[in-house]
């Protein structure tokens, strides 16, 4: 294992030194305005992208927003999608934390991005998110020719826990014989919401010095789960335990050194190539979790986040 980076451990000084708390001790609403104004100060440049939209559409709990990307304003002909779904630990975060990371992606990637604002706990509990994304997809879909989408040509990528949101919705349109899908991208996703146990990491990793905590997982698990001892092992919530992941769509699994998840992330690359699904595994060195959202402080947010354009440029043709 290498150092971790300076830029890195600067970054850690300054949030210890703000007072730093585990998740359990924090209030909620503290904790939501807290991840807000943390990821527009950590936040690189928002780039400027041809139109920004925010919409209504219908979800399983009601009217869900999300918000449309577009590269171009008055681009001809239909253009491939990611959807994008957040991090957060499926309790925080929200169209505002990750509009520079959409917009950089719409941008680079020559894509149009439809991020969704997802229900979140412990107002809405497991499987609302992952409910609400799977009804964003199926809304790209149907609407594609009204809207300019490619419906062959849809990505869903995430960060975290909208990471592990990829994989489960991945595995609810195959359950339901689709949407079609032709990409994920998944970076740092939390991919079990039980204890972890058979990743080492988890717990080597856990100790608070790396952004996230061991303990913080099981402070999650509370809010997230109605049932948490019968929910872990669910494969939508714990996209990790499920029996295999055969006729996936292609990934890039993105991880960080020093983030309690690598270990869960390195076995899912490892799983997908075992059940014949392509997958390319790269693991950012000298960094740990929230590196993809603080582009504005970690030089390996902004590198990979044009990795992943780079990639949905490749796949998907935009």
């Amino acid at each position: 294992m290498s150092k971790l980076g300076v830029q890195e451990q600067a970054l850690m000084q300054r949030i210890k030194a703000g007072g730093f708390r585990p998740a359990s001790q924090i209030p909620l609403e503290e904790s939501r305005n807290g991840l807000t104004q943390m990821a527009i100060v950590m936040a690189g440049p928002k780039v400027e992208v041809g139109a920004v939209s925010d919409r209504k559409i219908q979800g399983p709990g009601g009217m869900l927003p999300i918000r449309i990307y577009r590269p171009q304003a008055d681009v001809k002909g239909p253009l491939p999608v990611a959807l994008y779904f957040h991090g957060g630990g499926f309790y925080l975060g929200n169209l505002e934390t990750h509009d520079h990371v959409c917009r950089f992606l719409c941008r680079n990637a020559g894509v149009i991005v439809i991020a969704v604002d997802y229900r979140l706990a412990p107002e809405h509990k497991f499987p609302a998110a992952i409910e609400d994304c799977y009804a964003a997809l199926c809304w790209t879909v149907e609407n594609a020719a009204k809207e300019g989408f490619d419906a062959n040509r849809i990505a869903l990528v995430g960060d975290s826990a909208g990471g592990a949101i990829v994989v489960s919705v991945c595995l609810m349109a195959r359950q339901k014989g689709g949407p079609k899908i032709a990409y994920q991208v998944s970076v740092y996703p939390a991919l079990t919401v039980d204890d972890g146990e058979d990743f080492p990491s988890r717990r080597t990793l856990g100790s608070g010095d790396y952004f996230i905590a061991h303990d913080d997982f099981a402070f999650f698990r509370k809010l997230y789960l109605e049932n948490p001892d019968k929910d872990a092992q669910n494969p939508l919530a714990s996209p990790i335990r499920a029996k295999d992941y055969a006729n996936l769509p292609p990934a890039l699994v993105i991880a960080a050194e020093f983030d309690p998840c690598v270990d869960e992330n390195a076995r899912y690359a490892e799983r997908l190539k075992a059940d014949g699904v392509a997958a390319e595994y790269v693991c950012f060195k000298g960094t740990l979790h929230p590196f993809f959202l603080f582009d504005g402080v970690l030089d390996a947010g902004r590198q990979g986040q044009k990795l992943v354009a780079d990639r949905l440029r490749e796949r998907l043709g935009g």
